[in-house]
């Protein structure tokens, strides 16, 4: 019996060892960045944030106090610069700085996320 509990104690000990290790060698996630940018009567408020290296950016989604107007987002980031629509994303190809400013006409927020 003594022999059993032993036995049972060194399997225990051993599966929490293989578990903890295992959970040791999940990769972090990645730093996620949001960035909002806004228009209103005093003019235009980008917003900027920062890449480590290449990176995705994506346009979450854009919109305007005026109806009917399409918002999208204006990013410039390292070897990007144009209009990118809601749900598209481009490629930052280095570390640098990203910013983003909204496309259209009125009162904009529009919305991005660096990856």
């Amino acid at each position: 019996m003594l022999v059993n509990l032993r036995t049972l104690a060194l399997a225990i000990c051993t599966l929490a060892l293989l578990c903890s290790a295992a959970r040791a060698q999940r990769a972090r996630p990645a730093k996620v960045t949001a960035l909002q940018a806004t228009t209103d009567k005093s003019g235009s408020h980008p917003a900027t944030g920062q890449t480590t290296g290449p990176a995705k950016v994506m346009c979450i989604n854009g919109v305007s106090e005026t109806p009917g107007v399409v918002v999208s987002c204006y990013l410039v980031a390292p070897g990007f610069k144009g209009v990118v629509k809601a749900g598209q994303s481009i490629d930052a190809t280095g570390a640098g700085t990203v910013t983003l400013t909204c496309h259209g006409q009125g009162f904009m927020r529009c919305n991005a996320r660096i990856n």
